[in-house]
Parts: C-alpha cells; structure tokens; sequence
C-alpha cells in the first residue's frame, strides 16, 4: 500500500522540523475513527482507541515503521501512545488550529483553516454552539482565518470564531466526536493584531476601518470595540468629525501618546489600546441650555417641587426640594400622596464632567454630585453652569466622569443637612481656577421662565403651604428612559438621618416628606486632586493617579481633563497633598 505524506507535507509548510511535532494539534478525521493507540510505533499491544472527531496535541519525534509514519500523541480522552498518521492515500489525523487540548484549547496567534476533510458543507452561527442562528454555510475547501477559539463542554466540541475571505465573521464547529473533523490548519499561523478602541465624550461613535478586521468583517465599527487584525497589517482608522449627541472630534489617544488627525494609521504592533476622545457640544446659548435641562429621575415618574422661606440662605427661589408622588393634582396643594422616593436612580440634567462628593454628619450637602457642563457664563473664560443633586445615598457615576443628559449618577437619600430622603437641587455657576472647582452664584431655579426641565416650566405656588415641605407647586414628569442599573446596594437608605426642620424630625410615616435642617453653603470649593470624593486629598488620591498612570480615561484620575493621566495630574495632587482635610474631618 502506498504511504499518505499529506500530513507531514502540511507540517513542513508550519515550518516544523523533522522529528520535532511537540505542540501541535491534530483530530482524528472521519476516516481514522477507533484509531487505535500503541505503546510503540509498529507495536501490537493496544493502549486503547480514539474515536473521529476528538483532538490531541503532539509530543515529540515522529517514527516510520512498515511503510508507515507514526505520531507521539496525548489525546484529550487521557490516552498517550504512538498512532499510525494514514494510509493507501488517506489521512486519519488532520493538523487543527489553537493550542492544548480540549477542554482547554486557547487561541493566541490566528490561523488559517479550511472547510473539510469531513464537511461537505460547515454552518456559520451567530454564537458558538447550535442554539445561535445560522449565518451562511461553507462548501468543502472555503478559507478563513479562525482568531478566538471557545470549548463548549456541554457538547464535547471546540467552536472558532472565523473571518472568513468572502468577510462573513462567524462561528463553526472544529470536529464533531464521531463524525470527524470539520475545520483543518492549512498554514503557518500568524500574530495578532489587537485594537482595544473606546470613545470618551460621545456613545455609539462609529469609526471608519480599513481594511475589515477580524473581529466585525466591517468597514464601520461602532465604539467601545476590540479589533482584530492580522500583525504587520496597516490598519486606517477614520473617526467622524461629529459624534451622534453632537460632540466635536478632539484627539485620538494611542498607548498613552495623543494624536490630532482625525484618520489615524497603525503599523507593525501585536497590540493597541486607543481612546477616541470628543468635546462636548455647545449650546448656543446660556437660554437654550437652561430650556433643555432634563427632569433628573426616570420616564413616567411625577414629582412635586417645593420650597421653603429659609432656603438657599433666605431666597426660596433659588433652590428647590423634590418628592416623588403617588399622583398629582393641578392646583394647591399640587399632590394626591406621597411615595417612598429613597434609593430612586437621580439622572445627568444635562451632559457634562460629574464630581462626586462625600460630607459626613448632618451638614452640608452631604452625598453630592455636581455636573458641570461647557457652557461658559457670558463674558467668562472659566465660569460655566452645572446642576448639583444633594442628599444623594450613594453614587452611580465615578467621580470626573464624562456623562450624558439623562445618565444615572446616584440614588437617592437622605445624607448631610437632611431630615428625610428628597433631592436637593440647584443651577449654579462654578468657576474652575488651577485645580479647584468653586461653586458660586445660584440661578433661580423656581419661576424663572428661562428654565425648564424636561419641557416643563419649574414653578411653585409661595401661596400654597404643604405641611411638611413649605410651598408647593405643579408636578414635573421624567422623561429620560432608564439604562441598566447595579442592583441597590448597603448601606440601604436611612429614611431620618437629622432631627429638626419642619417635620420637627418625629419619626414620621414613610410617605410623609421632609426637608433639608440648616442652612446649605452659598460657596464650596472642590479639589479636583480629591479623586476619590472624600473631601481630602490624601494618598489614597495618589495611589489612584499612581495606579492609573499613562492610561487614557474619564474619570477623576485625569484630574486637568486632557484625556490622559500622566505627570500633570501627579504633579496636581502632590500640590494640593492635605488640602480639605481638615474641614472632612469635622
């Protein structure tokens, strides 16, 4: 009988030298099911048999013996001994992409594959296994590159993910044990490139790509992404110069280096980490920000505004208290019922940067967020508006985050100055001087035609008294769809942190509202070098920049907002080292 030197052949085209076969995979085809495994090349003893379809991973030199040639393998079923390759012109074991064995095989570099030997026709899924839909199918003989590779061990089968040449990206199953092998290595594989690709400023941006990666067999992806190419490959990314909220392009960052141009070439490197970086869009106009502010709590919801005499230091009008309500009436006292608001997901009015912040004890703000955005005060170069959620119970959003109008930034409670859960909310303008944020001169919130939430005038009635809150007014909707949340998480939300105010603090009912005790700050500087939100710049805060250090973010590392946390930023906290300290610790 004639001996088949297609395996061999295929081992010298991955650039194996004779004797040397440690490493790599192989299947038992269709036509070498119940291959039987020797103690030795040529032995009779039998160790046991393998059936078509499973995998193994070579170990060592091959041998010829009686015409045949013989490979050292260990089988994924535990069985080690020599088996024969073939014979008459047919292969029992076909050469397989990835590393290890089942159920461990790993994908580290790509590799080519083709359709067969088994397979007249290979389904392409959406997702490994046969519960996805099916894509396309392959003839015998269609190529790909196969990159990730996933062991479903509910079915004994390994699964690749494959860009195939016609661009369809898909996945197919290697073998099936006692049908043989379905997908077999045709080449040398090859590194990997990887683009790890996230956006700052904007969501959902999509970049222009050239040419189609792996990953997508798109000439469009959408960021956050991770990208597949083939190393050595010149990879073209195109990012639009306007985001779809508006933003404007401002820079990529690559591996820590920033890059102005908006097509962005990549060249010989087996891995990138890129952030595509927008600035906000402007409004035009003071008017027009303050006419589009969104109602900060969910679609559907209906709250009551109110306020009271001593508020916003003595001028009621420049600050304002929400409940939530069971239903709502139109005309005084504005409610049919009271709900039980704690822990309720308070929204961004607005896009902007957030700053998170912690005050202990019953003063203050206690847990609060300002989001400031980028619309100057006329005639300013560093004062800008922003909104500020006081009483928060804890924060949804990390502290320097870039958000969008309508993101959850915390939940609500009834921390600080606070004798029952409401929220606390003002429009102010806040300067930004060095590294501190300052908050100054409230705007009037309540019956200031300029301002409206979510459409709808913020209005109330100094005429219509609510026991328990001051003055009412008519109810304002949610309008902002909810995103996926973290579940509630210790410490619940107390309902009474402070005794006093209006309610005289009495442990009242849950439905009965209550109101902030004391008088709030008119001014409050911020230290950006504050980067965990506890009012003291200390190490803590430079561990976190330290931890950081040369990675692209949006969050309160990047303390001067340039996209990057680098020596800047160090320099910024070791200025600022104690600052606020003394005052958190009161």
């Amino acid at each position: 009988m004639g001996v088949r030197l297609g395996f061999w052949a295929w081992l010298a085209t991955i650039g194996i030298a004779f004797g040397q076969v440690a490493s790599e995979r192989v299947g038992v085809t269709s036509a070498g099911h119940n291959l039987a495994v020797r103690p030795a090349p040529c032995s009779t003893g039998s160790l046991g048999t393998v059936q078509a379809g499973m995998d193994g991973v070579g170990l060592g030199a091959r041998e010829a013996c009686n015409g045949l040639n013989w490979l050292s393998v260990r089988w994924s079923n535990g069985l080690q001994g020599w088996s024969a390759t073939g014979m008459g012109g047919t292969d029992y074991l076909a050469p397989l992409a990835g590393q290890g064995v089942f159920p461990n095989v790993a994908a580290p570099l790509a590799y080519p594959v083709r359709v067969g030997p088994n397979a007249s026709a290979l389904n392409v899924r959406t997702g490994p296994g046969t519960e996805h839909a099916i894509l396309t199918s392959k003839a015998a003989g269609a190529t790909g590159w196969a990159f990730e590779a996933y062991n479903n061990t509910a079915t004994n089968t390994v699964w690749w993910k494959i860009r195939w040449d016609d661009g369809v990206v898909g996945w197919s199953a290697e073998a099936v044990r006692g049908a043989g092998i379905y997908l077999s290595l045709t080449g040398a594989p090859q590194l990997k490139l990887r683009v790890d690709l996230q956006a700052l400023g904007a969501a959902g941006v999509a970049v222009s790509v050239s040419p189609t990666d792996m990953n997508h067999g798109t000439t469009e992806v959408n960021a956050p992404a991770t990208l597949v190419y083939l190393a050595g490959q010149t990879v073209t990314l195109t990012a639009p110069d306007v985001a779809p909220n508006g933003a404007t392009f401002s820079r990529w960052i690559v591996n820590g280096e920033p890059v102005m141009r908006r097509a962005l070439t990549l060249r010989q490197a087996q891995s990138y980490r890129i952030t595509l970086v927008y600035s906000p869009a402007i409004p035009a106009s003071e008017d027009e920000f303050l006419r589009s502010l969104l109602a900060p709590w969910r679609q559907g919801q209906v709250w009551l505004p109110s306020t009271y005499d001593s508020h916003a230091g003595g001028n009621p009008q420049f600050a304002v208290d929400f409940n939530r309500l069971s239903s709502a009436r139109s005309s005084c006292p504005y409610h049919n019922g009271f709900l039980q608001d704690c822990n309720e997901p308070m929204l961004a009015s607005h896009a902007g940067r957030v700053y998170t912040r912690a005050q202990s004890g019953c003063t203050g703000y206690g847990n609060y967020a300002v989001v400031v955005s980028n619309v100057r005060q006329p005639g300013s170069s560093n004062t800008y508006l922003a909104t500020i959620y006081a009483h928060l119970n804890y924060f949804l959003a990390p502290n320097g985050a870039i958000v969008d109008a309508g993101a959850p930034i915390g939940r609500l409670g009834s921390t600080g100055s606070s004798s029952g859960p409401h929220l606390h909310y003002e429009v102010r303008y806040v300067t930004v001087s060095g590294g501190t944020l300052t908050l100054g001169t409230r705007l009037q919130v309540l019956n200031n035609p300029r301002i409206r939430l979510s459409g709808q005038p913020l209005q109330v009635d100094l005429n219509c008294s609510i026991s328990g809150l001051g003055y009412g007014g008519p109810a304002i909707t949610g309008t902002a769809p909810l995103s996926s949340l973290p579940p509630n998480i210790e410490p619940s939300c107390t309902p009474y942190n402070c005794s006093g105010g209006l309610t005289d603090g009495g442990e009242l009912p849950d439905f009965e509202p209550s109101r902030c005790i004391g008088a709030l700050p008119d001014t409050l500087t911020l230290y950006f070098a504050d980067v965990n939100g506890d009012s003291c710049v200390d190490d803590a805060d430079l561990l976190s920049v330290l931890l950081r250090f040369g990675e692209a973010c949006d969050t309160g590392e990047d303390i001067n907002w340039d996209g990057i946390v680098d020596d800047a930023d160090l320099l910024q906290v070791l200025l600022d080292f104690g600052r606020g300290c003394e005052q958190a610790d009161r």
